[in-house]
């Protein structure tokens, strides 16, 4: 059998149920595809760590900078 893809393995990880017996009999026994399963299950996590980071956005001090760079980068007026 050959091995599943990327997104089977993926798949086993968010969606277990949805991965046919075939393709999780041959990862439970196939050295390859677990390495790559763990790598998988490793990428999840950093991504949901990402994720699930709080960031309270200063936003009126960007909207400052913002301001100050619109002003400087703009062009001179032309008379008329």
């Amino acid at each position: 059998m050959r091995h599943p893809t990327e997104g089977v393995l993926r798949r086993l990880i968010d969606e277990p149920a949805g991965v046919a017996d075939p393709d999780r009999q041959h990862v439970a026994t196939c050295q390859q595809c677990l390495t790559a399963l763990a790598a998988a299950r490793e990428d999840a996590t950093l991504v949901g760590a990402a994720l699930t980071t709080s960031v309270r956005p200063d936003v009126d001090a960007a909207w400052q900078r913002l301001s100050t760079a619109a002003r400087a980068t703009a062009p001179a007026p032309v008379a008329a």
